[in-house]
């Protein structure tokens, strides 16, 4: 083996380390985190470190869509799975299951910040991908109940906000264990809450708390399922073309819902352009041009007010798409799809799973 001792920003090598040192070993195996090094005749030998097993999944794709490369660099599923790799083996609590798929490879992790990071990493590095709906890893308890991972919960947050809260808490399932009040206008809440409970729910609190809430989390254990709890209800506003929005259509589609987009962002067919205020996906077609003709219009020259647009960022994102969506991460931006593009492909999908469901429940 051999050592190298950090000085500065230099590495040197040498003969003799000691505590308190930043040092680089040289090993004819590979060492991981929790390994103990010693001499053969040495009984000093730590037992290896218990790591949590994950608790969260997603599925990492790769990017498929026509602006592939716009902005980065679309990988292959070879080079994604390499990538991975490495992230393995520093990243302790990370697991990469490969199911086979030629597009996609299922990554386990401790919660969605936790893989987030990672997202955020991958992104920083150029890398283009396509991120599937985080879903929590569930067990079979011995009575065969499904059990699903609870967190502890802790918030501090301002009195006047804590109403709010504990509100969003209870839609989540959170179960409110104590409320301690120390009387310096400050209180804290303390929940166990079901992780699925916890997923998107953190950029929601800041804005909620006006940015002076605190919130930490651990993992606490496995216990029965604790009942359904409310996504969103809401439909999508699917673009049916590939170029640059304009004014003109955003005016007619911003009474349809919420969009994503502003007056020449560049969409595709397939790609999700904002939220619809009914519970059905509604295709749109948000490059459509005014048709011009020589007639003057009566109403040419009203100005009409466009909606502010809601930028998602990753975590909101991932908070927002539905099974059947994915998350578009590029360096530059955060795009939100139907996994299926074609609009016709997605309504024959549609018909299976329609008829699968009714052959099941028959």
């Amino acid at each position: 083996a051999h050592l190298w001792q950090t000085q500065g920003l230099e590495q040197k090598e040498v003969n003799e380390i000691s505590a308190g040192e930043i040092v680089w070993i040289n090993t004819p195996g590979d060492l991981t985190i929790g390994d103990t090094i010693t001499t053969p005749d040495s009984q000093a030998v730590l037992p290896p470190l218990d790591i949590e097993e994950p608790t969260v999944s997603m599925f990492f794709c790769i990017n498929n869509g026509p602006f592939a490369g716009k902005d980065g660099r679309p990988v292959t599923i070879r080079e994604l799975k390499a990538r991975l790799e490495r992230e393995l083996r520093v990243n302790v609590a990370l697991r990469m299951e490969d199911l086979g798929r030629s597009d996609a490879v299922k990554v386990l992790g401790r919660g969605e910040l936790h893989l987030g990071i990672l997202i955020e990493e991958m992104r920083r590095e150029g890398i283009e991908m396509c991120i599937s709906r985080p879903e929590v890893i569930t067990k079979r308890g011995p009575a065969g109940e499904t059990l699903e991972p609870f967190e502890e919960l802790v918030i501090d947050v301002p009195d006047q906000y804590q109403g709010v809260v504990i509100e969003k808490l209870a839609r989540r399932k959170g179960e409110l264990v104590s409320v301690d009040n120390a009387g310096t206008s400050v209180v804290r809440l303390d929940y166990k809450i079901p992780t699925r409970g916890l997923i998107g729910y953190r950029n929601e609190f800041l804005t909620d708390t006006r940015g002076l809430g605190i919130l930490a989390s651990r993992f606490v254990g496995y216990a029965p399922w604790a009942g359904e709890i409310t996504s969103r209800v809401s439909g999508s506003l699917i673009s049916l073309d590939t170029g640059p929005s304009t004014h003109y259509a955003i005016e007619n589609l911003q009474e349809r819902g919420l969009l994503f987009i502003t007056p020449g962002d560049e969409v595709y067919a397939g790609m999700i352009v904002g939220e619809n205020s009914r519970p059905a996906d509604l295709a749109c077609n948000p490059i459509k041009k005014r048709h011009v003709t020589n007639h003057r219009s009566a109403n040419k020259e009203i100005d009409i007010p466009l909606n502010v647009p809601r930028k998602h960022t990753l975590d909101s994102a991932l908070q927002w798409i539905g099974d059947d969506e994915l998350v578009e991460v590029t360096p530059k931006h955060v795009r939100i799809r139907k996994a299926i593009l074609d609009l016709e492909a997605r309504k024959r999908e549609e018909k299976k799973r329609e008829a699968t469901a009714a052959a099941a429940g028959a």
